[in-house]
């Protein structure tokens, strides 16, 4: 799944992340079932926007939503034990480790008409093969991947 839109919801105590998803979704049943995810922070340019466009395509009934993957851009390892898979390669800055928010009521997923929204909790952050420390990631707007331009004005 290539997410639209990703929101920082706090940095303290712990860091919390939240973004929403269309039903009826395997990626959601997924998430529910494994209650852990991953986040990957994609490179801005060409490399980051052919893995974005990848998962756009979405995993229909016969289709495995990682065979082709390497030809257009990182390979795809997976932990051993079962958890969620992380993409390494060029177009990978960062990936977030996250669970499901345990906090009650809503346990991390709040049902809102079509959509639901998944508050996760950022457990670890794992550096992708190149250093990125000085690189934007990728963004989306105006029905077209693109980088983040120059600021406007220097914040105080």
């Amino acid at each position: 799944m290539t997410m639209s839109s990703l929101t920082s919801l706090t940095v303290h105590p712990t860091p919390l992340v939240t973004f929403n998803v269309a039903t009826p979704s395997r990626t959601l049943t997924a998430v529910k079932g494994a209650r852990r995810f991953n986040i990957h922070v994609l490179r801005g340019g060409t490399d980051g926007a052919a893995v974005a466009d990848w998962f756009t395509r979405g995993n229909a009934e016969g289709q495995h939503v990682f065979s082709g993957l390497g030809r257009e851009g990182p390979a795809v390892t997976a932990d051993m034990r079962g958890e969620a898979p992380v993409l390494r390669g060029e177009g990978v800055l960062y990936v977030l480790r996250c669970r499901v928010l345990d906090d009650a009521p809503a346990q991390g997923l709040m049902r809102v008409r079509d959509h639901v929204i998944v508050v996760g909790e950022v457990v670890e952050i794992i550096k992708g093969e190149e250093d990125g420390e000085d690189e934007f990631g990728l963004v989306y707007a105006d029905r077209r991947y693109r980088c983040v331009g120059e600021g406007l004005f220097k914040g105080e």
